[in-house]
């Protein structure tokens, strides 16, 4: 299986901010190949900012992989 990256999970190309974020893979074992970010986030409230929220690829929006029958 193929590596699926962020910007193809967002479905369009990483903002600048975006590549300053750390990225995290194999969530759901070894044979999950995506890579999600682990966000960017607001130093005064611990929350990640507002465009990490609304991501795909933001870890913390990740849902379990697709079974392929």
């Amino acid at each position: 299986m193929k590596r699926i990256t962020r910007a193809q999970m967002r479905g369009k190309p990483l903002d600048p901010l975006c590549k300053k974020a750390y990225t995290t893979t194999n969530e759901y074992g070894l044979e999950d190949k995506r890579v999600f970010c682990c966000g960017i986030w607001e130093a005064m409230t611990e929350e990640p900012v507002e465009m990490c929220r609304a991501c795909k690829a933001f870890v913390q929006n990740e849902e379990p992989p697709k079974e392929e029958t």
